[in-house]
């Protein structure tokens, strides 16, 4: 796998501006700029080091011809290919907000920091600020610039990286994971918590104690169940639990993500009024429902089964409540979603592989119980990992040829998502052949 040395933002920069003043008619001028909001009215650039004022192509006229040029010279060979994307971009810079992208006002409001800047000129959109969809709502900051204090925590070792063959002659059971770290978030947003919350995981509990998997006692015996039935229709004792990730909104199940909302409650200014409403409302559902406003409210949800707590917190992030003044739900997401899988896809398999140890099972007494899931699973060796991802389509090969062809019952054919459910509700499983070798091997080749 090839290894690319990090690079700071800053040399990517001076790295790009060289490279297009190499193709372009009108580079950049080392101490010379246009001036700023005015140079479509007024095509005047401005000496930075005296001040002084010379006449000047106008700006919208230089990006244009730069950019229809070195999109020329793209296809004739003399300078590197543009990206289809960028391209685009270029394209609507040019006939839409890109256009006013130098007034005054916006140049003034992007200085001041009051309006984050989109990739086609105007505000940022919610799926450039937010775009694996952890909030169900627009943010007001990218996600990627969220000031949050995580620490972690020590693991018991590291998953060992193995190829396909490894897996050859077992059998992978479809294990639906959420994305949560192993650490302590301390804060958010630069707030410091009262109470920090510890988190166990995610795929990292497994590295985090001696056990492979947790959750409700009721998930855990169907997932066992299927293990047995697999290694009685197949022959084949190893089975291994293949963990498959979830969507970023998953982790509202757990007490973790419930814990770190009811710290920012803390500081959230809420009308008691507005609090009264929405308690009243969250009571026509659970009527024992204790109050945002309440100090008992971060105890009350800890105790709640995993759908309840989901419930509540997505009541929570809707543009209404936040308006009202209820914190941002998907920052709390984030800043409790490990890093290797923030960005990841949904529904991939590949990041973590665990031995099942079907004779001892499970325990609802584990020597380090999760805070969110009251059962454990036993694991009959360490946890491992391929080198890349794989869609579970082609994970669970036989499963979903069984799916090839389902409609709805309007008759069109089932949607990626509606697959997606009917996966997860089957748990299904899949003897790692010499095919699927071979298809792994092709998928995560160097």
């Amino acid at each position: 796998m090839a290894v690319i040395a990090p690079v700071s933002e800053q040399d990517y920069i001076d790295a790009m501006i060289a490279q297009q003043n190499r193709h372009v008619p009108f580079p950049d001028i080392e101490g010379r700029r246009p001036i700023e909001g005015l140079g479509l009215l007024l095509p005047m650039d401005v000496s930075e080091s005296d001040g002084d004022f010379e006449p000047a192509v106008p700006q919208i006229f230089k990006d244009m011809a730069n950019f229809m040029y070195s999109g020329g010279e793209s296809a004739i060979g003399d300078a590197p290919m543009m990206a289809p994307e960028d391209a685009a971009m270029g394209l609507l810079d040019f006939t839409g907000a890109g256009v006013v992208a130098g007034t005054p006002a916006r140049m003034a409001a992007k200085e001041a920091g009051d309006t984050l800047l989109g990739s086609a000129g105007g505000k940022m959109t919610k799926a450039e600020l937010d775009p694996m969809g952890y909030s169900s709502i627009k943010l007001d900051e990218p996600l990627t610039d969220l000031d949050y204090n995580m620490t972690p925590i020590g693991l018991l070792g590291e998953r060992a990286l193995i190829n396909p063959e490894a897996l050859q002659g077992k059998v992978l059971l479809f294990g639906a994971g959420d994305r949560s770290a192993v650490g302590t978030l301390r804060g958010l947003e630069g707030k410091p918590f009262d109470e920090p919350v510890e988190a166990l995981g995610g795929r990292d509990y497994q590295l985090a104690t001696p056990y492979a998997w947790a959750s409700d006692e009721g998930i855990v015996t169907g997932l066992l169940n299927k293990a047995k039935k697999a290694q009685e229709e197949t022959g084949i004792d190893d089975v291994i639990l293949a963990h498959s990730t979830m969507s970023p909104q998953t982790i509202d199940f757990t007490e973790m993500n419930s814990s770190a909302v009811a710290e920012m409650l803390k500081t959230a200014k809420i009308s008691k009024k507005d609090a009264k409403e929405f308690d009243e409302n969250i009571k026509k559902s659970f009527p024992d429902f204790v109050g945002v406003k309440s100090p008992k409210f971060k105890e009350w949800m800890a105790s709640q089964v995993g759908e309840t707590r989901k419930v509540i917190v997505r009541k929570m992030d809707t543009d209404k409540m936040r308006k009202k003044g209820f914190p941002f739900v998907g920052k709390a997401r984030y800043a409790l979603t490990e890093d290797a899988q923030r960005n990841v896809p949904t529904f991939q398999s590949g990041l973590s592989f665990v031995p099942l140890d079907l004779a001892r099972g499970s325990t609802k007494e584990p020597i380090i119980p999760h805070g969110s899931y009251n059962t454990a699973m036993f694991r009959s060796g360490d946890p491992m990992r391929l080198s890349g991802m794989v869609p579970n389509e082609i994970m669970y090969r036989d499963f979903y040829k069984t799916l090839e062809g389902a409609t709805q019952s309007s008759g069109a054919l089932q949607t990626p998502s509606m697959k997606q459910y009917t996966t997860r509700l089957n748990s299904p499983y899949q003897v790692v052949d010499q095919e699927l070798v071979d298809t792994l091997s092709g998928l995560l080749v160097d």
